[in-house]
C-alpha cells in the first residue's frame, strides 16, 4: 500500500497535530531526487520508545539517504507518564504516537513487535520468558525479512551493560534474528505471507557513553554524524534533538545539539566494516538488473532541476517512472516507483485530500465527505476515478497480491444517486491550474463496520504479548486508516494511484486548521464508575454505582435491557423501551447491593441490549479518547467493568491534603476509602492551612514537576512537627526531573533501586511498628496480587532517624528495606515510599488500600513508650 506521508526523507513541517498533510519545499524535492539513486537500507533495534539513537537515524535517513527503520520491541506501556494519568496500555498508545511524531522529524520508519512492556526487568531471561521468546523472535525475523535491511544496528549489548532486561533482550533478539532471518528452515510460516529469507550484510552494536557507563573506545569503528545540511538548514544533531523531544510523556525534551558527533560501532555479526558501515553493500542502481540506465536518468533530472520551477522536471520523472516499470519486479524497483510517484506529485504541486466535517462515523450511519484536488502548478493532470476503501479491503488487497491471485476487488462506495465512477463525467475531469475541484459524496457505513480500535489492543494481552491474529499486521506501527480514498490521477498521460486517508477536518479558533483520522464508533457506548468499589470499608462509606451510556443514533421506542453479568448470575436493571438521540447521555445510579452479593465473582460486567428493526444488538464497550496537542487523538475501546473488593479496610482520620504529581490516580482511590481529599496548589500550602489535614500526601514525582515545592519545605516540616503525617510518594533523580528540592527532615537521597518482581516475598523487619498494625493488621496476604512491580526509586543513604518496617528483594539480590522509610519529626511522621501505590490502588489491590490507610493513621508521637503503646491501642 502506498504511504500517504513520505516517511523516508522529507523534512515536512511538523504541526500540532501530526496528521496535517505534509508540505514540501523545493529543497525537500531536491533531496528526494537525490534519494532516488540510493538503494540501501538500515534497521535499528532497541527495546522501548526513547531507546533509539535519533541522531544516527537522522544521519542515515537524511544525509546517507538510506531507507532507515527503527524496530522497538515494545511500545513503552510499562513506564511512567509525566503528562497525564494514563498507565499501561494507554501509555503505550501515547508512546506509539510520540514515536511516529519523532520519525516524521528524523526521517526513519517505525516498527514494533507484539511484546508488552511489563515494567522494569533486571534480566533478559525474565523478559524473554514473560514475552514468549519464540513469538517475539518471530516478529523480529518477520520485520527483517519484510524490511530487508543491509545493515542491522543494535542500541544495546547483549549483557548486563545494557542496564535493563528489556535492553539486553532486544540485542539478543536482533543477534539471533540476524542469522534466523536468512535460514529458510526457521519460521517458514512467514513465506506464505509474501516474504523470503533475508541475509543482512552485517550487524553492529552502536556503543554508548551515558548513564555513567562508557562502552566506547577509540579502536571501535567511528562515524561522525554531526554534519550540517544546507538544504535543510539544520545539522543532524539539531534534527535529532527535535525528534527526541517528541517523547513528551517521558520528559525527554532536549536542547538542539550542533557540531561534530562521533558514533561508535562494534561488529557482532557479518563482515566488519573498514571505511563505511555499508562496505561491501551495493547502494546504487547496480544492485538492480538494467539499473545503470536508471541511475543516469536520475542524475540528469537532478542536474536540470529548477528550484524555482520544479514542475519542469515532471516530464522527465514520468519517463523515469515508465523506465523503472519496465524493469523486472524487485523489492527495490517497487520502492523506487513509490518514491518517484511521490516526487511527481510534489513537483506537480498536486494537492489531494479526502475530508469530512464529521469527527466520527457511526456503524450503520452515513458520512458526508469531500474529495479535493488542486493542480497548483498547472501540469497536465486528469482525475480518472475516485473510490473509498475500508481498512479490511486494503488488507484483502495486500493478501491477494501476496497470493498472486489477481483478485483485488474492493468495495467502492459512492452516493446512491451516482453512476458508476468510470462512466460518470462529473468524476472524470481535467484539473485546471490552481483551482479547487471538490467532489462531494455521502456513504453508508456497514452495520458491522470495525470500530477504531488499535489493532494490537483488539484481542487483548496473552501473557506478556498482544494477541495479534492477522500476521500482516505484525510490525506495523499503527492502524490502517478506517477509510482510504483512492484516486487514479493521470499526470502527463501516466496513471498514478494516489491514496489519502479519510480525515475529519476542522478549524480551531486558536490552533487553526486541524486534521484527524475519521474515527468509527458503535451505536451506543457504555461506562461505569467507579471501576473499583470497596465494599467493606470501616467506617462504612456509600457504595454507589454509576452507569453512563451515550447514544450515537436516533431511534424511538427501542426495546432496551441493561444487565450486569456477575459470574453465572445476571441482574436485569432496565427492561423497557427507550428513545435514543445522537449525543444523548444518560446516567443510572444505584447502590452496589443491587448487583453484587458477597461471595460472587469480583468483576461485574455491564451491557446494554437494544432491539433495532427486529435485530438485537449488544453493546458493552467504553469509548476512550486520549488527546494531547503533540500527537493525534487516540481512540480505543474496552470493556468497562466494576471490580469489587470485599476485604476489610479500616480507616482513621478524615481529611487529606493531596499535592498532585505526574500521572497518578491515588487521590481518586483515597476518596473511594471515604477520605475527604483536597487538592492543594501552591497557594494552599501554608503552615496555618495544613493544620486541618490528618495527612498530606504528595503525588508521584510531585517534587520533579512542581518547582514551588522547593519553597514550601519549611511549611511542610512545620506541619509534621505539629503532629501531621507527610507521605511522599516516589520521585526521580534523573534527566526527566532532577531532584533539587529538599523533601525530608533528615538526610536521604533518591536512588534508582527498585524491586521489579511483583511477587517478591516481603519481610516485616519491625513487626510491632504501627504502620503494620493500625488500624489494619498487615499480613503477607496484603502483598498478594500486586501488579508489574513492588517498588521503584527507593530512598538511600538514610539518616539514623529513619526506620524501615519492611524489606524485600528481587531474586539473587540482597534484601532492601528502603522502599518504605518512616521518621518521627516533632509530634508527627515523615514517610517516603517507593511502593507503587499509583499502580496498585487503581488496579484494585486490597492490600495496598490497607497499607495506605495505615500510613495515613500513623499516630502522633509522645514522650514515653507507654503513651505510644496506649496511643496505638486506643485510637
Amino acid at each position: 500500500m502506498k504511504k500517504w506521508i513520505l516517511l523516508s526523507l522529507v523534512l515536512a513541517q511538523v504541526t500540532l497535530y501530526a496528521q496535517q498533510p505534509a508540505t514540501y519545499t523545493s529543497s525537500d524535492i531536491f533531496l528526494q531526487l537525490q534519494k532516488l539513486n540510493v538503494l540501501g537500507s538500515v534497521l535499528y533495534v532497541a527495546a522501548h520508545p526513547d531507546d533509539e539513537n535519533t541522531r544516527l537515524l537522522a544521519y542515515m535517513a537524511r544525509e546517507k539517504k538510506y531507507r532507515t527503520g527503527y524496530l522497538s520491541i515494545t511500545r513503552g506501556d510499562g513506564g511512567q507518564n509525566l503528562i497525564g494519568d494514563e498507565q499501561g496500555i494507554e501509555l503505550g498508545l501515547i508512546r506509539t504516537q510520540e514515536l511516529l511524531s519523532a520519525r516524521r522529524i528524523d526521517g526513519a520508519e517505525q516498527f514494533f513487535t507484539r511484546a508488552y512492556d511489563f515494567g522494569y526487568s533486571k534480566s533478559a531471561d525474565e523478559a524473554m520468558r514473560i514475552w514468549n521468546k519464540e513469538k517475539i523472535l518471530s516478529d523480529v525475523v518477520w520485520v527483517i525479512r519484510k524490511f530487508k535491511p543491509d545493515v542491522i544496528i543494535t542500541r544495546f549489548p547483549g549483557d548486563e551493560r545494557a542496564g535493563h532486561g528489556h535492553h539486553t533482550a532486544s540485542a539478543l533478539f536482533a543477534n539471533e534474528a540476524f542469522t534466523a532471518a536468512a535460514d529458510p528452515a526457521l519460521f517458514p510460516e512467514h513465506f506464505a505471507n509474501g516474504v523470503q529469507p533475508w541475509k543482512a550484510k552485517r550487524i553492529v552494536w552502536n556503543s554508548f557513553n551515558f548513564g555513567g557507563i562508557n562502552t566506547t573506545s577509540n579502536d571501535q569503528f567511528k562515524v561522525d554524524v554531526g554534519a550540517y545540511n544546507n538544504l535543510i538548514g539544520k545539522g543532524y544533531g539539531e534534527i535529532a534533538s527535535e525528534s527526541r523531544s517528541q517523547h513528551k510523556s517521558q520528559g525527554f525534551g532536549v536542547a538542539r545539539q550542533r557540531g561534530e558527533q562521533i558514533e561508535y560501532f562494534t561488529t557482532i555479526g557479518g563482515d566488519a566494516p573498514q571505511k563505511d558501515l555499508f562496505d561491501g553493500v551495493p547502494t546504487g542502481w547496480e544492485r538492480v538488473e538494467g539499473g545503470s540506465a536508471i541511475a543516469k536518468q536520475v542524475s540528469a533530472i537532478i542536474s536540470s532541476y529548477s528550484f524555482e520551477r520544479p514542475q519542469q522536471s515532471v516530464t522527465a520523472l514520468v519517463q523515469l517512472y515508465r523506465a523503472i516499470q519496465a524493469l523486472p519486479k524487485t523489492y527495490w524497483t517497487n520502492k523506487k516507483l513509490i518514491e518517484v510517484q511521490q516526487v511527481i506529485e510534489a513537483c506537480s504541486g498536486l494537492f489531494t485530500e479526502a475530508v469530512t466535517p464529521q469527527e466520527y462515523g457511526v456503524q450503520g450511519d452515513s458520512v458526508q465527505l469531500n474529495f479535493v484536488f488542486n493542480n497548483r502548478n498547472g501540469v497536465q493532470a486528469k482525475v480518472k476515478s475516485v473510490a473509498l476503501l475500508h481498512a479490511g479491503a486494503i488488507l484483502r488487497e495486500e493478501r491477494a497480491a501476496i497470493s498472486n491471485s489477481g483478485n483485488k476487488s474492493t468495495t467502492i462506495i459512492y452516493d446512491g444517486n451516482a453512476n458508476p465512477p468510470l462512466k460518470d463525467s462529473t468524476i472524470e475531469r481535467t484539473l485546471p491550474r490552481n483551482q479547487n475541484v471538490n467532489i462531494a459524496y455521502r456513504f453508508q457505513l456497514a452495520d458491522n463496520a470495525a470500530v477504531s480500535q488499535p489493532y494490537w489492543v483488539a484481542n487483548g494481552l496473552k501473557g506478556g504479548y498482544f494477541d495479534v491474529i492477522d500476521p500482516l499486521l505484525i510490525g506495523r506501527p499503527d492502524n490502517i486508516p478506517a477509510y482510504t480514498a483512492r484516486y487514479i490521477v493521470e499526470i502527463e498521460g501516466l496513471p498514478l494511484q494516489i491514496e489519502r486517508p479519510l480525515q475529519y477536518k476542522h478549524t480551531d479558533p486558536v490552533k487553526g486548521e486541524l486534521y484527524q483520522h475519521l474515527a468509527v464508533l458503535p451505536k451506543i457506548v457504555l461506562s461505569v464508575s467507579p471501576t473499583v468499589v470497596l465494599s467493606n470499608v470501616k467506617p462504612a462509606v456509600p457504595r454507589q454505582i454509576n452507569v453512563h451510556y451515550s447514544s450515537n443514533i436516533n431511534a424511538t421506542n427501542v426495546p432496551t435491557t441493561l444487565t450486569f453479568q456477575n459470574g453465572s448470575a445476571t441482574d436485569l436493571f432496565v427492561n423497557k423501551p427507550l428513545d435514543f438521540k445522537k449525543g444523548m447521555e444518560s446516567n443510572y445510579s444505584f447502590p452496589l447491593e443491587k448487583v453484587y452479593y458477597a461471595g460472587q465473582r469480583k468483576n461485574i460486567d455491564p451491557s446494554i441490549q437494544v432491539d433495532l428493526a427486529g435485530q438485537k444488538q449488544l453493546f458493552s464497550q467504553f469509548h476512550k479518547v486520549i488527546r494531547y496537542d503533540h500527537i493525534p487523538a487516540i481512540h480505543y475501546f474496552y470493556q468497562d467493568n466494576i471490580k469489587v473488593l470485599d476485604t476489610e479496610i479500616k480507616t482513621t482520620g478524615k481529611k487529606i491534603g493531596y499535592i498532585t504529581g505526574a500521572g497518578d490516580r491515588v487521590a481518586d482511590a483515597l476518596e473511594l476509602m471515604g477520605y475527604q481529599v483536597t487538592r492543594l496548589g501552591e497557594n494552599d500550602i501554608s503552615t496555618d492551612n495544613l493544620t486541618k489535614f490528618d495527612a498530606v500526601i504528595t503525588g508521584v514525582r510531585a517534587y520533579n514537576v512542581h518547582q514551588f515545592l522547593s519553597s514550601k519545605y519549611t511549611d511542610l516540616m512545620e506541619y509534621v512537627k505539629n503532629g501531621g503525617n507527610l507521605i511522599v510518594q516516589y520521585n526521580t533523580n534523573n534527566q526527566a526531573g532532577p531532584m533539587s528540592a529538599k523533601i525530608a527532615p533528615y538526610p536521604l537521597i533518591i536512588s534508582r533501586n527498585r524491586v521489579t518482581n511483583e511477587q517478591s516475598p516481603v519481610t516485616f523487619t519491625l513487626p510491632a511498628h504501627p504502620v503494620l498494625n493500625y488500624p489494619n493488621k498487615i499480613t503477607q496476604q496484603d502483598f498478594e496480587g500486586w501488579i508489574q512491580e513492588r517498588s521503584i526509586y527507593h530512598a538511600d543513604r538514610l539518616d539514623s532517624n529513619y526506620v524501615s518496617p519492611i524489606s524485600m528483594q528481587d531474586p539473587g539480590e540482597n534484601a532492601m528495606g528502603s522502599a518504605l522509610v518512616i521518621a518521627k519529626h516533632g509530634k508527627g511522621n515523615f514517610v517516603y515510599t517507593g511502593l507503587v501505590f499509583f499502580r496498585e490502588l487503581p488496579a484494585g489491590v486490597a492490600g495496598a488500600y490497607r497499607l495506605m490507610a495505615n500510613l495515613i493513621a500513623l499516630p502522633k508521637n509522645t514522650n514515653t513508650a507507654t503513651n505510644k503503646a496506649a496511643n496505638l491501642t486506643t485510637r
